[in-house]
C-alpha cells in the first residue's frame, strides 16, 4: 500500500519548511517512501509548497544493486527559479547549502534547451534531444539538503525533498561538444585547492544525452515536459564531493573557462 495523501503532504511541508528556514532536520520527516512513485508523488507536492517555478532538472544515478527493485536506473530533481548561478565565461559564484544538513558539489555537464521537447511518434530519439538543445555547458550542482542522512536513506528519500538539490552552476559551452566522443569531453573538481576527481562524460550512464532522454520520459510520466529555456544537470563527472560553508570548489572541463564556487550556509528565504 503506497503512501497515503497525509503522509505525502506531512513530508513534502516538513522539508518544504525546513529549506524556507535554513533549519536542518534530524530525521526524515515521516515514513520512507518504499516506491519511487510515492517519492516523486512526495516532490510534486514539495515542489507546489514551494510557491517557486521549476526552471530546470537534475538528473543522477541510482545504486546499481537497487535498480531492479526500484524499477530505474536514474531519478530525477527539481531545479527551482533563484538557484541557478551562470558564468558564461568562468568566474566565481557563491552557492549557498544547508549547514548541518548535507552539502556536495558535483562536476556536471549542464544542457540547456532552445526550444521545447516533444515526443516524437511517442518517443524521444536522440537525435530530436540533441536538435532541441543550445548547448551543452560545464557546469555543477550544489547537492544540498536540509537532512544530513538523506543520501544514505537511498533514492526514495533523495526524490522526496527535491532530488537533493540546492541548485546549479551554467558555466561557459563546452566547443565541439556536438561532434566529440564522451571520453574527450573532460571534467577535474578541486576542493580548496586540491583535485578531488577526474573524469568526463563516459562516467555519465550512457552519456548526458541518454540522461535527457530519461528524464524526458519520467516527466512525461507525470504531465511535464522540458521547455525552452530549462537546464538540466546531467550527472556527476567526478563523484560527490561533501563541502561545508567557507569551502571553495573549482570546475575544470575541457574547452572551457574554470568556474570557482564559493559554498556559504543557506540562510532563511521567507518563501
Amino acid at each position: 500500500m503506497g503512501l497515503q495523501e497525509a503522509d505525502v503532504d506531512r513530508i513534502a511541508a516538513q522539508f518544504v519548511e525546513a529549506r524556507r528556514a535554513a533549519k536542518a532536520l534530524d530525521a526524515f520527516p515521516g515514513t520512507l517512501p518504499a516506491t519511487l512513485a510515492d517519492a516523486y508523488r512526495v516532490q510534486e507536492r514539495a515542489i507546489a509548497l514551494s510557491g517557486r517555478a521549476v526552471v530546470g532538472w537534475k538528473v543522477a544515478g541510482i545504486r546499481p544493486d537497487l535498480r531492479d527493485h526500484l524499477g530505474a536506473n536514474r531519478l530525477a530533481g527539481p531545479i527551482l527559479a533563484g538557484s541557478v548561478l551562470r558564468l558564461p565565461n568562468g568566474g566565481t559564484a557563491q552557492a549557498p547549502v544547508f549547514t548541518g544538513g548535507f552539502a556536495a558539489l558535483e562536476a556536471e555537464f549542464v544542457a540547456v534547451f532552445a526550444r521545447d521537447l516533444l515526443p516524437v511518434a511517442g518517443a524521444f530519439a536522440a537525435e530530436s534531444i540533441t536538435a532541441a538543445l543550445s548547448g551543452l555547458h560545464a557546469g555543477a550542482e550544489i547537492a544540498s539538503s536540509p537532512l544530513a542522512t538523506l543520501n544514505d536513506l537511498g533514492p526514495t528519500a533523495v526524490v522526496s525533498d527535491h532530488g537533493n538539490n540546492a541548485g546549479a552552476v551554467v558555466g561557459p559551452e563546452v566547443a565541439g561538444w556536438r561532434e566529440a566522443d564522451l571520453g574527450a569531453l573532460t571534467s577535474r573538481m578541486s576542493i580548496n585547492g586540491s583535485v578531488v576527481g577526474e573524469g568526463s562524460a563516459a562516467n555519465v550512464m550512457g552519456g548526458p544525452i541518454a540522461a535527457l532522454q530519461f528524464l524526458a520520459e519520467q516527466l512525461a510520466t507525470r504531465g511535464r515536459h522540458l521547455r525552452a529555456g530549462d537546464i538540466v544537470l546531467t550527472g556527476m563527472t567526478t563523484g560527490i564531493h561533501q563541502v561545508v560553508p567557507g569551502d571553495r570548489g573549482r570546475i575544470e572541463f575541457s574547452s572551457a573557462p574554470a568556474c570557482n564556487i564559493e559554498v556559504l550556509g543557506a540562510t532563511p528565504t521567507g518563501l
